[in-house]
C-alpha cells in the first residue's frame, strides 16, 4: 500500500510540474505576443513621425534628434536586414519600458558606447544570437539620421557582467537575457559612416503625439 500511495503522490506531482510549466508557457506567450503587438504600434507612429520630420527639414542636415510619442522619448527606429526586424528604440529604459520595446541602456550614438537592450522575445531580441561578423545594423533616429553599422562580434556575458557589457570600445552593442537569466548574449558593433555624427539635441519638440 505505501508503494501505490508513493506512486500516486509522484504522479500527482509530475502533473502539477507539467500543468505549472504550461502555464508558464502560456503566460510567457502572452506577454511575448503582447510586446509584439505593443512595439508594432510604437513602429508605426515613429517611422510616421520621422517622414514628417524628414519632410520639415527638407535637405538641410539636422542634428543627431530624439522624439516624444504618447509619452514616451524614442532615439529612433534600429533595423536589423538579416533577421528582417525593424523595431522603436526608446531613449531610456525601465523594466516597465521593456514590455514594449527595446530601450537605451547607456551611452549614445554621438559619443559612442551606445547600448541597447531588450527581452529575448523573439519580435524583440530573441533572434540575435544569429547574427554573424559583417551584418548590417541601422539605426535612423527622430529626424531620419542614419547610422550604419557592421557587426564584429557575438559574445555571451555573465548575468552580472554590466562593466563589461557598458565598455565604449564598441559604438553600438545590443543584449538581451537568455531564458533563465543567467547569462547575456551580446552583439558588438563600430559604426560605418562617421559622417553622419552631427551635435545632439536632447529632443525634437515638432515631434509630439
Amino acid at each position: 500500500m505505501k508503494t501505490v500511495s508513493l506512486g500516486r503522490a509522484f504522479m500527482i506531482l509530475g502533473g502539477l510540474l507539467i500543468l505549472g510549466g504550461l502555464l508558464l508557457l502560456g503566460y510567457n506567450s502572452s506577454l511575448e505576443r503582447t510586446a509584439g503587438e505593443r512595439s508594432e504600434s510604437a513602429l508605426l507612429a515613429v517611422q510616421r513621425k520621422i517622414e514628417e520630420n524628414r519632410n520639415a527639414a527638407g535637405n538641410q542636415r539636422q542634428p543627431i534628434q530624439q522624439m516624444e510619442w504618447n509619452g514616451v522619448d524614442y532615439l529612433g527606429v534600429l533595423t536589423i536586414p538579416s533577421l528582417d526586424l525593424t523595431l522603436p528604440v526608446q531613449a531610456d529604459w525601465d523594466y516597465e519600458k521593456l514590455l514594449n520595446t527595446p530601450c537605451v541602456y547607456s551611452g549614445s550614438i554621438q559619443d559612442g558606447g551606445l547600448v541597447i537592450l531588450a527581452h529575448n522575445y523573439r519580435r524583440h531580441f530573441g533572434r540575435i544570437d544569429r547574427l554573424r561578423q559583417g551584418d548590417e545594423i541601422i539605426l535612423t533616429d527622430a529626424v531620419g539620421n542614419k547610422f550604419n553599422y557592421r557587426v564584429e562580434e557575438l559574445l555571451v556575458l555573465g548575468a552580472a557582467s554590466v562593466d563589461e557589457m557598458i565598455r565604449r570600445d564598441y559604438d553600438l552593442s545590443l543584449f538581451t537575457c537568455t531564458y533563465g537569466g543567467k547569462a547575456r548574449v551580446t552583439v558588438r558593433c563600430t559604426l560605418q559612416n562617421q559622417v553622419d555624427r552631427y551635435p545632439v539635441v536632447e529632443k525634437n519638440t515638432t515631434g509630439h503625439g
